[in-house]
């Protein structure tokens, strides 16, 4: 058993006093990747952030905020990474991220290289294309190769790699930052990246991982001319990825890839233990329903903003939106709210006036 400095136990214990009240746990929780970037094979850091993580209104507050962007019955693969990468921001408290986003193009002498290699992430993010993060990779190591200041060139890449929830690329851009120089804000990140890299597979709030095939069995119901997880890739390629990854190629030929993957032992297949029971997905029939409460409020709210003629767009966007979307229950415990704490107060000139007792997400 490893022994640490007295400040590695206090730091623990503080995170567990944290901890225990709502909306501490990721504050909490930076403070073990603080550890986490200095003693990366403290495992009681590590467990002690899924041991946060558990907690029943931080697996509600994110269900509920993912919902809003992500109906959970989408199982199609590149939706499950934009719930990671979601997550990632909702609970990172990353001091140097602030930072790192002022310079939100990456440094201006590879700042074009770079968009063209965000444009290709974006398009594996947002449209599932994976070929697109093989491109990437590529002009981003034309782009450190070209760049006037590498450190900044590849601190830069890994935060978008996070960002957008590749976290084992991310883990890899990171970890040839820090073999090179010694950057105490890499570091930091990288123990971060590297936990949720490891531990993406039982994060609490997200739903089973899947191949598209629920997502085809719902829309079968609620549309049954939308196209099919399959087809999806094939129809959203476009010229503008042609012209952008033409002088490029894949850093290894998809041929070759094939035969790695052949070679390579399949994944597990025992399920990991859920604290969420979420069988009720799979007995969904597809039917429009009663909107959830989070839709409701945001409804109340809009009520006093239509327009002269009585419209309002954004209601009914709301509306037409998520009427397939499924009421997540809140836990049925109150949450334990430091006394310390001065309550939330939101603008009345925005949100209208609120119950005292409405939980923000």
């Amino acid at each position: 058993m490893n022994t640490y400095p007295n400040y590695v136990y206090q730091t623990l214990a503080r995170a567990r006093d944290i901890g225990q009240w709502y909306c501490g746990q990721p504050d909490a929780a930076a403070l073990c990747f603080d550890i986490l970037a200095l003693f990366p094979d403290c495992q009681e850091a590590s467990d002690l952030v899924y041991e946060l993580f558990c907690d029943e209104w931080t697996i509600y507050d994110n269900r509920v905020a993912l919902q809003q962007n992500i109906d959970e019955w989408d199982d199609r693969p590149w939706q499950q990474r934009r719930r990671l990468a979601l997550s990632f921001r909702f609970m990172s408290r990353w001091d140097g991220k602030y930072e790192a986003m002022m310079e939100r193009g990456g440094p201006k002498d590879v700042r074009p290289i770079l968009h063209d290699g965000k444009m290709e992430l974006l398009g594996a993010y947002c449209l599932g294309d994976e070929e697109c993060t093989d491109y990437a990779w590529t002009i981003f190591a034309d782009a450190i190769q070209k760049a006037q200041d590498p450190r900044a060139t590849l601190h830069w890449i890994g935060w978008q790699y996070a960002d957008l929830g590749f976290f084992a690329d991310a883990a890899e851009a990171l970890g040839e930052l820090c073999s090179r120089y010694n950057d105490e804000k890499a570091r930091r990140l990288l123990a971060e990246v590297i936990w949720w890299r490891d531990n993406a597979h039982r994060i609490p709030w997200l739903p089973p991982a899947g191949d598209g095939s629920r997502y085809d069995r719902m829309m079968d119901m609620i549309d049954p001319a939308a196209p099919k997880t399959k087809d999806i890739i094939r129809l959203t390629r476009n010229e503008n990825q042609k012209k952008r990854i033409a002088p490029y190629r894949p850093s290894i030929d998809p041929q070759l890839a094939k035969l790695f993957e052949t070679a390579l032992p399949p994944e597990p297949s025992n399920p990991v233990a859920t604290l969420v029971d979420w069988s009720f997905l799979d007995t969904d029939d597809g039917q429009p329903g009663e909107l959830p409460d989070w839709a409701k409020k945001q409804i109340q709210r809009l009520e006093r903003h239509r327009d002269e003629d009585g419209t309002n767009e954004m209601l009914d966007h709301i509306i037409a939106t998520h009427k397939f979307t499924r009421n997540i229950p809140p836990p049925s415990t109150p949450p334990r709210r430091d006394p310390n704490e001065p309550p939330f107060v939101p603008p009345t000139e925005f949100f209208g006036d609120v119950d005292e007792d409405e939980d923000q997400i």
